[in-house]
């Protein structure tokens, strides 16, 4: 009898001591929000686009499992935040982030952005952006343009900002002159003026305002290795050439 209970109290402690089975298998859980062509959803949730085949084939590389969801923006950000999801994808480097979550080294996208306005607005973007200091512009809650756009509103620049939760929100109130511009990634504006059937009526004012990376970015729970892993599955994307097939494969 003691000898069983001395076994059965060992058991116990191992089973205490290891890391549950289920801990182990579980899938790496990403979140990702509404932004054509490269994340998107069909009527029945199913996810496809240019940074879901890049993320998705990273950690085939890694040999991770991965779920993939779709959320707003700012729930995204929170579900992060809240350690509810692994990581978000894709999203730009900033001091506040940084202090927050983490980022691996390699960028997964390079995008530029420029200033959407009405095909018939007389508003001209001339590479300085106290050009549209009065100007009515659409931006999208907790989200970075890149850092000259940034600074700008930090200094105070643009007086008119107008916030929404979503890209497309943006979009409709351009289209019924409740902003004037809309600063976005220019192949996001595209889609989603396509989206819309509103190619004929929007037009890119000027040069890009700046051409900024955006990343992977984990919450402060994740393990360093699984970050480093993720850095050497893009790189050896970039490398063999993997990256630029997916990229090509969008832009027929």
């Amino acid at each position: 009898m003691r000898t069983t209970l001395r076994l059965l109290t060992a058991l116990v402690c191992l089973l205490w001591m290891a890391p549950p089975v289920l801990a182990q298998g579980r899938p790496t859980r990403l979140v990702t929000f509404d932004y054509p062509p490269f994340m998107v959803a069909d009527s029945a949730g199913q996810l496809s686009g240019l940074m879901i085949d890049v993320v998705t084939e990273a950690f085939k590389r890694m040999g991770k499992a991965v779920r993939i969801e779709l959320y707003p923006f700012s729930r995204c950000l929170a579900m992060v935040e809240a350690g509810d999801a692994d990581a978000m994808f894709t999203i730009k480097r900033t001091p506040q982030r940084e202090a927050r979550y983490l980022f691996p080294k390699e960028p997964v996208l390079t995008q530029h952005y420029v200033f959407f306005v009405r095909s018939n607005s007389a508003l001209e973007f001339k590479g300085t952006l106290t050009d549209f200091a009065n100007t009515t512009i659409g931006v999208v809650d907790n989200t970075s343009y890149g850092g000259t756009f940034d600074a700008a509103v930090k200094q105070g620049v643009f007086k008119k900002l107008d916030t929404a939760p979503n890209y497309e929100s943006n979009f409709r109130k351009l289209l019924v002159g409740r902003v004037d511009a809309v600063i976005i990634s220019q192949v996001v504006g595209q889609a989603i003026v396509k989206r819309l059937n509103a190619a004929e009526q929007v037009r890119v004012s000027g040069p890009a305002v700046e051409t900024a990376m955006s990343y992977m970015m984990f919450n402060k729970k994740t393990q360093p290795a699984l970050i480093s892993e993720f850095d050497k599955a893009i790189a050896s994307m970039r490398e063999d050439g993997t990256l630029g097939r997916i990229q090509n494969a969008y832009s027929q």
